[in-house]
C-alpha cells in the first residue's frame, strides 16, 4: 500500500515524455511516460542483444511497461 502511494507520488512530480510507438501489431500509439530509467534496460536473448529496451511508467495502463528502442519513432518531453 505504501509502495503504491509512493510511486503514484513520484509520477506525479517526474518528468514527462510522449512516445510515439510502433506495437508489435504494426499500430502507432502515442503514449504518455515517466522518467525513462536507463539502468531498467532488458535485453533480448534471441537476437543476442544485452541492451534492446527500457521501462518506464506508462500512464496509460497505470503501471511499468517496456518499450524497445527499434519500435520509437520519437520521444518528446512534455
Amino acid at each position: 500500500m505504501i509502495n503504491k502511494f509512493y510511486t503514484k507520488v513520484k509520477n506525479k512530480l517526474s518528468t514527462k515524455y510522449y512516445i510515439v510507438y510502433k506495437c508489435s501489431d504494426n499500430k502507432t500509439k502515442t503514449y504518455l511516460i515517466g522518467d525513462i530509467n536507463l539502468y531498467k534496460s532488458f535485453g533480448n536473448k534471441h537476437e543476442n542483444r544485452d541492451n534492446a529496451g527500457f521501462k518506464a511508467y506508462c500512464f496509460a495502463r497505470g503501471a511499468v511497461r517496456s518499450f524497445r528502442h527499434d519500435r520509437i519513432l520519437s520521444l518528446t518531453k512534455k
